[in-house]
């Protein structure tokens, strides 16, 4: 079956499953938009080449409702809207009686559909489309969600207690009822990939990490010097780790260790990776009491990483992404006075006034272009910054989710 077709299939689904469609087929750009993950672009930009779509989750309030001096999660109306390329495509309702909600970390799009997931008082619920997907027993909090064919993983934290569960369609595949794990499910080759910790068992004094990699557990070859490990990725088939030990922060990838540089009069408190890595971003405290953003390059073959970009003090690195040329971040202002900070690969820019950046999720590269989530503090529509031009969404609520496929 054709793209096309697909398309008109899936409309009806969602008209049936009373989703609100409220987009057919628009043109966008020099391109029409026919399924999810692709344009086929007309000759404007030449035939036959394909150009990613860029997907936007927006949460739209009643258009009487201040949702800025009063966000009563739960208790107003509100939906979920799915743009592509800035064009509304699907609207989901949200609240208790649907069994969706409007919490950013609660919803994503995978291929080209919105995903969600919803803890009841006893059970998760798993929606595509709003349509329900999986249901099982025990509250988790979704940390990694993917999606092969018709099947969704999920690996899961109890929201009361320690431990998680990772699943395949609410089967469990792999659980600890005790410990951590990190919150990153990663596609390596052709199978799925994570990392946890487990505590130490009685009588020893140090616990294990381990690493999950198609269907395999293994343990990571941690030093006895380092007393935390902060994130974990697979980066170019070599498993990679940030760490604390007692004299610094390292990075630890294919058994070599580098450490992390501090700005003077400074110390890292967390850190993880940008994407994949091996960009890394962390906050430093100062002596002083303030905090500092900072981003280092991972990869390099030094005997110490030195900060590759620092920001101004109590600025707040919000969200951050990968970019052909580097790396990208969104920094929110400290101050409602002052304009947020958006940085890429060491070029930065002045946030527009009155906008602010919600959530860990709110940027990609597509295209070649930076696209970044922004919410209005001030009465505008939300809107996606794309190389300094603003492209508004015409919704009353905020960008949770800007994603490609």
């Amino acid at each position: 079956m054709g793209r096309l077709c697909l398309m008109v299939a899936a409309l009806m689904v969602m008209v049936s499953c009373g989703l609100e469609e409220i987009g057919s087929q628009p043109v966008v750009g020099d391109g029409i938009w026919i399924g999810p993950g692709s344009v086929v672009v007309g000759s404007g930009s030449g035939a036959g080449s394909e150009q990613k779509v860029w997907y936007a989750v927006g949460v739209d309030y009643p258009q009487e409702y201040d949702w800025r001096a009063d966000m009563e999660q739960g208790s107003v109306r509100c939906s979920l809207v799915v743009f592509a390329d800035g064009v509304p495509m699907m609207k989901v309702p949200v609240g208790d009686e649907y069994e969706v909600s409007s919490d950013p970390d609660m919803h994503r799009v995978l291929g080209g559909n919105l995903y969600t997931d919803y803890s009841t008082s006893d059970e998760t619920v798993i929606k595509r489309d709003g349509e329900e997907l999986v249901r099982y027993q025990g509250r988790e909090m979704i940390v990694g969600m993917a999606v092969e064919g018709e099947s969704v993983y999920t690996l899961g934290v109890p929201r009361s207690g320690e431990g998680f569960a990772f699943r395949k369609d609410g089967e469990v595949l792999l659980q600890r009822a005790a410990g951590h794990v990190f919150p990153r499910l990663q596609r390596v080759g052709e199978g799925l990939a994570f990392a946890f910790y487990e505590p130490p068992a009685r009588g020893l004094a140090r616990g294990r990490f381990c690493h999950y990699l198609d269907g395999e557990v293994s343990d990571m070859d941690v030093r006895l010097d380092i007393t935390d490990v902060w994130d974990v990725v697979w980066n170019d088939g070599q498993l990679c780790f940030i760490a604390a030990t007692a004299d610094a922060p390292v990075v630890v990838c294919g058994g070599s260790q580098t450490v992390l540089g501090q700005k003077t009069d400074c110390r890292l408190e967390n850190s993880r990776f940008i994407g994949d890595g091996p960009y890394v971003e962390g906050v430093m405290s100062r002596s002083d009491g303030g905090i500092v953003s900072a981003i280092w390059n991972g990869g390099q073959q030094t005997d110490a990483i030195k900060v590759l970009e620092s920001f101004s003090a109590g600025y707040i690195m919000t969200s951050s992404c990968r970019c052909d040329d580097g790396v990208a971040c969104v920094l929110n202002s400290p101050d409602m006075f002052k304009d947020g900070v958006i940085y890429r690969a060491g070029k930065t820019f002045k946030m527009p006034s009155g906008y602010f950046c919600i959530g860990g999720k709110s940027m990609a590269m597509v295209n070649g272009k930076l696209h970044i989530g922004l919410t209005s503090g001030i009465g505008d529509y939300p809107a996606v910054w794309i190389d300094e031009k603003m492209k508004p969404l015409k919704i009353n609520g905020f960008i949770s989710h800007i994603s490609i496929d």
